[in-house]
């Protein structure tokens, strides 16, 4: 299972030679951390608190998903604060492009203090059942609805400016996903103020060769296409009905915490890289092997002549 670790954390490689921290949803053996539990109490949201050197971060679920339909108001609420299983897509069948891992939390992305309700009108007859009317309580762009309070999302903070590297799994490419500075709750603009990075499902490498291990997986792009410019259309990855596998790279300011979320909840969390600005941090990756492979920035597997700046038991070198 060494393997997997190491490749692992080499997507996760932030783009500088400095040494750097990170944190990811799974052991050394990989398996889900044991922090990912409900908290006993359903009725409650459960937590994972994670830090390293700089960086402090909490991934959160729950507790409410839902209201039991066909009930009249008040609604009967339904609770969910649990966790999905650790998931992994291989992104090459030789290993040469690592594998991605991410967790999910349950719940929507909501300030509930701000839920609405409507009630149910079928043909034109007022039924006298309600159900929650949510558009209130959705975060929007421009920070006027303020920040979630419920369901599913990841906070990080650093202690000193830096570069932070973000992994997260999307359901599909036609969902909402923020990158958001709580001082102002607004969010971070993609292709200026964040990089958004990775995979899309379906959008394969270009490789002739039958016996070419990349043949049929998906392709690394350094920067994935957003379905649109104008309003949420800004906020969409991938362009299309599709899994996508991203990395969000922005520059963290200290003490400043910045949320990632997707507004219809369907996002998993992989972990994060962290590059203080002084270069003063702690690499996580400490496994030697001279005859380990190299790998390019991207994560992809290169060979002996290789020349630039290479991957190699997860450091980073020049060559």
């Amino acid at each position: 299972m060494k393997k997997i670790f190491t490749l692992v954390a080499v997507a996760l490689s932030a783009m500088t030679v400095n040494a750097q921290e990170s944190w990811v949803v799974y052991n050394q053996d990989g398996t889900l951390k044991a922090d990912y539990v409900a908290n006993s109490d359903a009725t409650a949201m459960s937590v994972v608190s994670f830090s390293t050197a700089n960086v402090e971060g909490t991934h959160t679920s729950g507790p409410i998903a839902g209201y039991i339909d066909g009930s009249t108001t008040p609604l009967e609420p339904k609770y969910d604060n649990s966790w999905g299983n650790l998931s992994k897509k291989d992104l090459s069948a030789d290993g040469s492009v690592a594998p991605f891992y991410y967790v999910q939390g349950k719940g929507n992305p909501v300030n509930i203090d701000k839920v609405t309700w409507e009630e149910v009108i079928t043909d034109d007859v007022p039924t006298g059942n309600y159900r929650p009317y949510w558009n209130d309580a959705y975060y929007v762009a421009d920070g006027s609805a303020g920040l979630p309070k419920n369901g599913t999302y990841v906070t990080l903070k650093a202690k000193a400016d830096g570069v932070m590297k973000v992994a997260a799994w999307i359901n599909k490419g036609n969902r909402d996903v923020y990158v958001v500075k709580a001082s102002d709750a607004k969010a971070l603009t993609y292709g200026t103020d964040c990089k958004v990075s990775g995979y899309i499902n379906g959008q394969n490498w270009e490789v002739e060769s039958d016996e070419s291990p990349l043949k049929g997986y998906m392709m690394y792009q350094e920067e994935l296409p957003l379905k649109g410019t104008e309003g949420t259309d800004a906020f969409v990855i991938g362009a299309g009905n599709q899994a996508s596998f991203v990395y969000f790279t922005f520059n963290a300011v200290a003490n400043e915490t910045y949320y990632i979320f997707c507004k219809s909840t369907q996002i998993g969390f992989g972990g994060y890289e962290f590059t203080s600005a002084s270069g003063i941090s702690n690499a996580t990756v400490d496994e030697t092997n001279a005859n380990a492979p190299v790998y390019n920035l991207a994560g992809q597997r290169v060979g002996a002549n290789a020349k630039g700046l290479l991957i190699k038991n997860g450091k980073k070198f020049i060559k």
